[in-house]
């Protein structure tokens, strides 16, 4: 009896290289540390205390008690005035001329107010209320059901964001591919409060990164612990303008004596060769146990990988991590194949004599 050595390597160009373990994925320890970071970081964990600065598009309502005469009044009390806060850092008010807004927190622009109006009118008491934040938006890109810029509540999380998206797509049904097995936030190095107060060449300083300008920083999220896991720990407060980005995981095409072919969606679950194998429904019997896997180089220079698909899938040989744009050939056995396709016709034979010789009795 012959023994059949299936070869279980990689980087190889034909069937007879030795196995040579595949890299781990690339981007794993800048992620780690990036994870790390960000968990070290108690400003970004949920329910941190922040102040929000007031921004182009907010609407805020301003009040002086007791003196109806400034703003106006109403039955129920202090006329408000609304304004809309334009890309113009100055609002104009009754007696006090321009003031200056944006960057500042509805408890400073208080502050200010009290101070100004102090020249006009005795113990002045302000109120600032921001009745809508929508300078407070983010935008939500990726496998999400609604990709768009979306006006958030203040104090709104990564998962906020991802919900008023629609939510992730896994796929199938869901109206496109599943995530990858990050969540990536970036974000602008510069808050509001500062732009509204460094100059140009200040700014630019800050943005500098050696011989470029990098004007956000990028915050990892892995999709595994922080939505399958529900590690909240990552569900991170959000600041205007970021950028929520949910990268698709991408596609495998599975092809070959299998049970089923075809493409399959990668995502956080389903990233390995035996797993993909298991959702087109495996192999066939008469299928060879070696499979390759052709993957595309940077340069576009295909290489193989051969491995025992049933020693994987029977958990005696490691899994093997695929990539987006792998294909992966499952090959028909010599012996087996024949004896599968002999297998079929029989059982094709009996199933139509079966149905030949069936005659129910009339009623």
């Amino acid at each position: 009896m012959a023994l059949a050595v299936i070869l279980f390597g990689c980087g190889t160009r034909g069937p007879n290289s030795a196995f040579i373990p595949p890299p781990e994925d690339p981007e794993r320890e800048a992620v780690q540390s990036r994870i790390d970071r960000l968990l070290r970081s108690p400003e970004l964990q949920l329910g941190a205390a922040r102040d929000y600065y007031i921004g182009p598009g907010d609407i805020v309502s301003l009040a002086l008690v007791g003196r109806p005469d400034v703003f106006g009044s109403t039955a129920e009390g202090p006329e408000r005035m609304r304004i809309t806060v334009t890309e113009n850092p100055l609002i104009t008010l009754p007696f006090i001329g321009a003031i200056k807004v944006h960057g500042k927190t509805a408890g400073e622009l208080q502050a200010d107010l009290k101070t100004a109006f102090s020249v006009f009118v005795n113990d002045p008491e302000p109120i600032v209320v921001i009745e809508e934040y929508n300078y407070n938006q983010v935008t939500v890109l990726g496998s999400v059901k609604v990709p768009g810029r979306y006006p958030m509540d203040f104090g709104s999380t990564l998962m906020d964001a991802i919900f008023r998206a629609g939510g992730l797509t896994f796929g199938r049904d869901t109206g496109g591919p599943p995530p990858g097995r990050y969540v990536k936030v970036y974000r602008d190095k510069v808050t509001p409060r500062e732009k509204s107060n460094l100059s140009m060449e200040e700014l630019l300083e800050r943005l500098q990164e050696e011989d470029r300008i990098a004007p956000r920083e990028e915050i990892v999220v892995p999709i595994e612990d922080f939505i399958n896991a529900g590690q909240l720990a990552y569900n991170i407060p959000l600041q205007p303008n970021d950028i929520v980005y949910i990268p698709p995981a991408g596609t495998v095409l599975v092809q070959g004596h299998l049970n089923h072919s075809g493409v399959v969606f990668l995502g956080p679950s389903l990233r390995t060769l035996g797993g993909v194998l298991t959702e087109k429904g495996g192999l066939k019997w008469g299928a060879a146990s070696r499979v390759e896997i052709v993957r595309h180089q940077p340069g576009g220079e295909p290489i193989s990988y051969f491995l025992n698909a049933r020693r994987i899938m029977e958990r005696r040989i490691p899994d093997f991590l695929l990539r987006d744009g792998d294909i992966v050939i499952a090959f028909r056995h010599p012996t087996r194949a024949p004896l599968e396709t002999i297998g079929e016709i029989f059982s094709g034979s009996v199933r139509a004599g079966a149905n030949a010789t069936y005659n129910p009795i009339s009623p």
